[in-house]
């Protein structure tokens, strides 16, 4: 997260900086970042990105944390009145990515992840607070009260989310890489979201 020198800036401030942070993210991968661009965009010295921010890493991490509670609260309009189970839920995730890509839409997510996925150790940070996000989230438990299996083990269920997430991530970014891929991406993550089911449903 920022530092408290971020957030004791006035609020159009701080909405310029996180502005000129997220049109760099999005124009280039995590090691192509430039600073400089940032600084020049956002109108302060240089020294000031450092007081606001640890590291590129750090910055990263605010915009994904900011994507990730916008997409939460999509999440949460949308299955509110639904009763889904986990991989329901992880299907929903998907689809919910896969339909912007077919309706060619830039929501600010797809706009970074376009550039996430160009670089490990951006995706490994995506999917590692995403995942974590999604432990935490109250959403979760009512997915698992909706199953069938008694699924009570926190390391059970987090080697479980993990590997659906895994699904999701590389399916996803199947189809980002090419849109031609996009039928393709969909019949790979159903397929392997049913055989990851069915190997939970053994193991249980």
């Amino acid at each position: 997260m920022p530092t408290k020198t971020y957030f004791n800036l006035d609020e159009e401030k701080q909405k310029r900086v996180y502005r000129a942070v997220f049109k760099e993210y999005t124009r280039v991968p995590l090691e192509e970042v430039s600073v400089k661009n940032i600084v020049s965009s956002a109108d302060i010295p240089r020294g000031s990105f450092y007081n606001y921010f640890i590291d590129k890493e750090e910055a990263l991490s605010y915009l994904i944390s900011e994507i990730r509670t916008k997409g939460h609260k999509e999440l949460e309009d949308s299955t509110s009145e639904l009763q889904l189970n986990i991989y329901e839920l992880m299907e929903t995730l998907f689809m919910g990515e896969i339909n912007k890509l077919k309706n060619k839409e830039e929501s600010d997510r797809l706009l970074l992840l376009k550039q996430i996925i160009k670089s490990a150790k951006a995706t490994s940070m995506f999917y590692n607070i995403m995942t974590k996000a999604i432990l935490e989230n109250s959403i979760l438990e009512k997915c698992w009260d909706n199953m069938d299996l008694s699924v009570d083990s926190k390391d059970l269920r987090k080697s479980i989310v993990d590997l659906l997430f895994a699904t999701l991530r590389d399916s996803i970014i199947l189809a980002i890489e090419d849109e031609n891929n996009i039928a393709f991406s969909i019949n790979s993550f159903k397929l392997k979201i049913k055989i990851i089911k069915s190997g939970v449903n053994n193991l249980i």
